[in-house]
Parts: structure tokens; C-alpha cells; sequence
């Protein structure tokens, strides 16, 4: 078999194996992991946790950071992560605090901003608008206007994860 030709059955496998995970994805299959860490160093406001053994390195934006109340953290508090199926960082508070104030919409998206940063999502009490986490708005480019939802909403009302509901 020439290199080409194994670099071809090479790049097919991975895009199968991708589109069983996307399938998966998207029929609101998804499990979220808690797991608690140390804040290394924080620079320019950006926070640095220790690394998982199989998961890439962690960073706390500026942002995030405010947001979930981990604006005054020091280097040696433990936080704990909330990691989502696709190792993507959902949501991280100080460790022993519950992550109260969670909660969960469905609907169908109505209107999705074109830099997902804004969502308005049709519920049965009409169309709401909400803020969506930078991380969890990648989703958004492969549903388009009028895909069922379930959204996961964080105590400042912003959608930290979305996943298409099964038709």
C-alpha cells in the first residue's frame, strides 16, 4: 500500500469516528465531571489550575473567573472544574462550594448571534434572550434557527452548556 493510500484510510477513519462522536453530541447524550485541582499562578487575571493526567492544561479566563466567584483566588486554593463530555471546561467554583443556582431550559433556538455570544431560545412562555459562556457557544455552528435544545444556565443566567434535543 503506497503512504497516500494509508493516509487516506487514515483521515476517512478519523472523520467516521468524529461523526459518531458528533452524532452522540447531539442527540443530548452528555455527562459533566467534577474535578478538583490547585490554582498554580494566576497572570494578567488569567487563572492557571494543575493539570489532570489525559486532560490538556486549565486556564480560568478574567471573565469566568468573575463570574463564578473566583475573581479574588490565590495561587495554592483548590477549585474544582466541571469538565463537560468533550473536555471542555463548563464551569468552576471554590472546592466544598455546591454549584447552586444551575438550571435547565429547553426550547427551540430562535435566534443565534453570529459570534454566539446571544441566544434567544422559544419557550412555551415566549422568546428569551440569554448570554452564552464563549466555550459553550462553538456548539451553536451546527444548529441552526429552530433546533430543539436544552440549555444549562449558570447563576448569572448564561448558557454554560447546549446540547439538540432528540427529535
Amino acid at each position: 500500500m503506497s503512504k497516500v493510500t494509508i493516509v487516506v484510510i487514515c483521515a476517512v477513519a478519523m472523520i467516521a469516528l468524529t461523526a459518531v462522536a458528533s452524532a452522540d453530541e447531539l442527540n443530548g447524550a452528555g455527562t459533566h465531571t467534577e474535578l478538583n485541582t490547585i490554582v498554580t499562578k494566576i497572570a494578567s487575571g488569567v487563572i492557571f489550575v494543575e493539570p489532570f493526567e489525559g486532560l490538556r492544561p486549565r486556564t480560568i479566563s478574567p471573565a469566568k473567573a468573575d463570574r463564578v466567584g473566583l475573581h479574588e483566588a490565590k495561587a495554592g486554593d483548590e477549585v474544582t472544574l466541571v469538565i463537560d463530555e468533550g473536555n471542555v471546561l463548563v464551569d468552576a467554583h471554590k472546592a466544598g462550594m455546591p454549584a447552586h443556582g444551575h438550571r435547565h431550559m429547553t426550547g427551540n433556538l430562535a435566534y443565534t448571534d453570529v459570534s454566539w455570544k446571544e441566544v434567544q431560545l422559544s419557550t412555551p412562555d415566549g422568546i428569551e434572550r440569554y448570554d452564552v459562556d464563549a466555550l459553550a457557544g462553538s456548539r451553536l455552528s451546527l444548529m441552526p434557527d429552530g433546533t430543539p435544545v436544552v440549555v444549562e444556565l449558570d447563576e448569572d443566567n448564561t448558557i454554560i452548556d447546549i446540547h439538540r434535543l432528540a427529535k
